[in-house]
């Protein structure tokens, strides 16, 4: 079974195969083609190559060869086995000796570019290769002679020499065959993942609308992905939408009765009077009307926060909610600090202005409720060295408190919903064990984080992280 596993194809692997051997057979062709389309150029004899022709020069000047090309001596066919046969062309006449009717032709085009004794040169003729020209004198002087050689050979080998001859050629021929086709290949499999990424991206910010390009493009097996992909954003906008529908009836429901609740707390009161036992009730029925208005936002905060996306300036943000704190505090009697450290250029977010206003509101009014007589703000943009793994410039908006704080084991636990640290302190501010819960919500929602530690004026220190927007 694991054997079969491992030599499976698939569809992908398939066009990998093919895309290869059809970049290689477009290679080889193109090689053997060549020499058949006359694309070789005209190539300078090495010294060395020069060195021997002019020693055959010599032997078959002395075996008088030429003389019998002057003599016209009929040519054979079987002449063109020779490994390299000599012929003539008369500088005056311009006539042709020694040549086979097949070659003339090949050797006047050869005679016509090259012509400077000085500089021989050699050509590939599909399987005829001439060589020449090298100046001969036969008999009176003034009667000289062009001496060519002709050889027969086998192209493709020689174009293939050629090549290997100059790995640059190979280089290039290469690059030309297969940087299209890898382009190609790559682009078909690039765009696709490219909207599976947005689509994830788009996901992770609340967003679970189906793409259909994720089914209509690429290989069949990352339509598939996409298929899936596709399915379970589908299930898990299904999943949350019951939740929130769930969450939002059981609040909106509970309103019922206790608006009865409040009305027969109202009839004991107007028989009974103005009692411990009428004032409790009427407290826990207060906590309990909080709570259930809490969840309802909860509800409409995970509803919504998608909706209503807008891009403003981060200073908008907190410039109202530090304002109103301040006067809180000076009537309290509570030291209010601000440290903002920020460039000069406007930084600017990308969200719901209004549930991250009412993020930063919370964590600040949470701040004057909890501290002793002193809150400290800090707004910055997070160093790079903090953390160098991050390309993303994020903004952080901390307060710490001199309060009692809370366990360092609790850090996590205070953004749970209903969490309370302390019973006793709960019922004395007021608290339902939600806003904290709310104000995480709306933050993991914007990409944000947010977390508690403790703070160095003694009591607990919250942090607002959230990205900010950088115009394209």
């Amino acid at each position: 079974m694991k054997l079969r596993s491992l030599f499976s194809l698939n569809q992908l692997a398939i066009r990998t195969f093919a895309i290869f051997w059809f970049a290689f057979f477009a290679m080889m062709s193109l090689v053997i083609a060549v020499p058949t389309l006359d694309l070789r150029v005209y190539s300078p004899l090495k010294e060395a190559d020069v060195v021997t022709y002019q020693k055959k020069i010599i032997d078959i000047i002395r075996n008088g060869q030429l003389k019998g090309l002057i003599a016209e001596v009929p040519v054979l066919h079987t002449d063109k086995f020779q490994p390299s046969r000599p012929i003539l062309i008369d500088l005056q006449t311009k006539d042709i000796l020694g040549e086979l009717p097949e070659e003339v032709p090949y050797i006047r085009r050869f005679a016509d570019v090259s012509g400077d004794f000085s500089e021989p040169k050699r050509k590939n003729f599909n399987e005829v290769q001439i060589s020449g020209p090298f100046q001969v004198y036969l008999g009176d002087e003034a009667n000289s002679y062009a001496l060519y050689f002709i050889s027969y050979v086998n192209p493709q080998r020689e174009m293939f020499n050629y090549i290997f001859d100059r790995p640059i050629i190979l280089i290039l021929l290469i690059l030309l065959i297969t940087s299209p086709l890898l382009w190609w290949f790559t682009r078909m499999l690039t765009k696709p993942i490219s909207h599976l990424q947005k689509a994830a991206n788009s996901v992770a910010l609340g967003n679970f609308k189906i793409d259909k390009r994720l089914t209509a493009h690429g290989p069949l097996e990352l339509r598939q992905v996409g298929q899936s992909f596709n399915r379970m954003a589908s299930s898990i906008d299904h999943l949350i939408s019951n939740q929130q529908t769930l969450l939002s009836s059981i609040s909106h429901e509970l309103k019922t009765p206790l608006t009865r609740l409040q009305l027969a707390t109202a009839l004991v009161r107007h028989e009974c009077g103005e009692t411990d036992s009428v004032k409790r009730i009427e407290r826990e029925i207060g906590r309990m009307d909080k709570m259930i208005s809490e969840l309802l936002l909860l509800s409409r905060h995970q509803m919504n926060s998608q909706v209503e996306r807008d891009i403003f300036y981060a200073n908008t943000l907190w410039t109202d909610i530090i304002n109103d704190a301040k006067f809180e505090a000076e009537q309290r009697g509570i030291t209010f600090l601000t440290n903002i450290r920020l460039p000069k250029n406007e930084l600017q977010l990308n969200g719901n202005f209004r549930l991250l206003e009412s993020a930063v509101e919370n964590i600040v009014t949470n701040a004057l409720k909890y501290t002793k007589d002193k809150i400290e703000l800090h707004i910055f943009i997070q160093e790079e060295e903090e953390e160098e793994e991050e390309e993303e410039e994020f903004l952080r908006i901390r307060i710490d408190d001199n309060g009692s704080g809370v366990h360092p084991d609790e850090f996590e636990k205070i953004f749970k919903p209903f969490y309370r640290v302390d019973e006793t302190r709960t019922r004395t501010t007021g608290g339902t064990g939600l806003g904290l819960a709310i104000v995480s919500n709306v933050i993991k929602e914007h990409q944000g984080k947010v977390w508690a530690e403790k703070s160095p004026l003694g009591g607990l220190a919250v942090t607002i992280r959230l990205p900010l927007w950088i115009s394209k």
